[in-house]
């Protein structure tokens, strides 16, 4: 009977919301393991402003845990059920525990680039390109790609009234084409018309005097 049910119903539809848009898809994001995460023990808070913190030993080493796996902090705050800013906060208050906590981060920070940098100089003899990669970044002084923007030159720059004082010797000398013309008076009357001049068609007189009634 169940199968019978099954095959029997329609096609998938998608979710969509009141507004009839298509509803987005749920973040999954990656489960963390407990015997995973850091023992983390943080000291009891001294900051009365607030009321009592969400910083707890388990959201603390899960991020801990997630800033060592190479995550963002933004991500890593996800994972832990709260929002960015709040961990944001977090890294900015002064007092226990976030003091502590701050000092955890930083040091996951830390172990996060010294693992990654190993990782990249155990395979520079492999791939000179990772060294050159490095010595790029750690030195950038004296290993950084150097761009060379190559200047105008300085004789071709213009004199907008050199180049108009030149114009009106050549029109004064006549050396101008017939075809230029500089400075023509403009009649103050009637506005340009840019549209081309209109055909008028003329009758030839012989029919037109023909057509006439005698």
């Amino acid at each position: 009977m169940n199968r019978m049910n099954r095959a029997t119903r329609g096609p998938y539809r998608l979710r969509t919301s009141h507004a009839g848009r298509p509803c987005k898809p749920t973040k999954i994001l990656p489960t963390i393991r407990r015997k995973d995460l850091p023992v983390v023990h943080l000291p009891r808070q001294t900051r009365s402003q607030g009321g009592k913190t969400k910083l707890t030993n388990h959201r603390a080493a899960i991020i801990l845990h997630a800033i060592s796996c190479g995550c963002y902090r933004e991500t890593a705050a996800e994972l832990a059920s709260i929002k960015a800013e709040t961990l944001s906060h977090w890294m900015g208050w002064s007092g226990e525990p976030y003091e502590t906590f701050q000092s955890l981060v930083r040091k996951a920070e830390a172990g996060l680039e010294s693992r990654m940098v190993t990782i990249l100089t155990g395979q520079a003899e492999v791939r000179p390109e990772l060294a050159l990669a490095i010595l790029e970044r750690k030195f950038p002084q004296r290993w950084a790609k150097v761009t060379v923007v190559a200047a105008p030159p300085h004789h071709l720059t213009f004199n907008v009234a050199d180049i108009l004082g030149k114009v009106q010797e050549r029109i004064a000398q006549g050396q101008l084409p017939p075809a230029t013309i500089i400075n023509a008076s403009v009649k103050a009357g009637k506005p340009h018309d840019p549209r081309p001049p209109r055909l008028t068609v003329v009758a030839n007189p012989a029919e037109d005097t023909e057509s006439k009634p005698t």
